[in-house]
Formats: structure tokens, C-alpha cells, sequence
């Protein structure tokens, strides 16, 4: 079956802004467990001490979930992706960024190992974590192929 360039490139790109609406919906889901289980954010660099819904609010997010801000920036940048020429290539430069972002918070969260350890497991915080650790992926996957899939187009309309 034959796909042209354009419709790859369009896939790539609805790919990203797909799998990061996703990721707002996993952040929704993530920050409702969090705030019922109080799970705020512990990491070896950053901790508040604030309680789980104050620290998604004015902190560095829940141990499920990134902050408010980060979401918001989110939900711009996909936004901005739909846009044609710069708007749209700083949506998906943006979302891209955000993707790495939230994958080294999750990694970075001790309670992402708790939660995936079998002693400690509970599943539905253990599925939040396995997803957005996938959806981070996806994001960076999905924009580094729009990035150079942009670039190569701009190289082959300059030649």
C-alpha cells in the first residue's frame, strides 16, 4: 500500500497531540488517586511537604501527576501543534520537550518504584504509573519523528 509523505507526516503529528490529550487524561486520573491517597510528590530533589492537592496546585505536581502549570502548558502546546508553519512547530518542539519532562519525573518519583513493586503493588496507581511512563515515551517517539520529518521537508523545499 502506497503513503505519501504528507499523510506520514500527519499521522506522526496527530500521533503526538493524540497521545498528549491522553496524557491529560491520565494526569486527570492520576491526580484523583493522588489527592484520594494523598500521594504528594517525593523526590531526591525536589520536595514540598505540601499535601498532594496543594502541591498539584501550586507545587511540583502529585506523585501521579505533573503540577497544574505543566498541564495547562500542555493543553497550549497541543493547541498550538494544529497551527501551520512556527505556531505549529513550537507545539510540537513544546510537546516533545514536555514528554521528556514527564518521563524523567516519573522516573525520578520514588513512589513509581514503590508502586510497581510487587510487595507494595496497588494496582490502580501501578497502571497510572505504567501509562504515563508509556505516554512519555509515545510523545518523545512521536515528536522526534515530526521533527525530522519537518526538517526534511524544509531541506527537500530549500533544494
Amino acid at each position: 500500500m502506497y503513503t505519501s509523505k504528507a499523510q506520514t507526516k500527519l499521522n506522526a503529528k496527530m500521533g503526538l497531540i493524540i497521545v498528549s490529550i491522553l496524557s491529560l487524561f491520565n494526569a486527570t486520573i492520576g491526580t484523583i488517586i493522588a489527592v484520594k491517597e494523598n500521594l504528594s510528590s517525593v523526590t531526591p530533589l525536589l520536595t514540598t511537604g505540601k499535601p498532594a492537592l496543594e502541591d498539584f496546585l501550586t507545587g511540583n505536581g502529585t506523585a501521579l501527576s505533573p503540577p497544574l502549570y505543566l498541564c495547562i502548558v500542555t493543553l497550549v502546546l497541543i493547541i498550538l501543534a494544529f497551527q501551520p508553519k512556527l505556531p505549529g512547530k513550537i507545539g510540537v518542539y513544546g510537546l516533545t520537550i514536555l514528554g521528556c519532562i514527564f518521563l524523567f519525573g516519573e522516573l525520578v518519583e520514588r513512589n513509581t518504584y514503590h508502586a510497581l513493586n510487587p510487595s507494595t503493588l496497588n494496582l490502580p496507581v501501578a497502571l497510572d504509573v505504567l501509562v504515563e511512563i508509556i505516554i512519555a515515551i509515545l510523545m518523545i517517539t512521536f515528536g522526534l519523528l515530526t521533527i525530522i520529518q519537518q526538517r526534511q521537508a524544509h531541506h527537500q523545499a530549500v533544494a
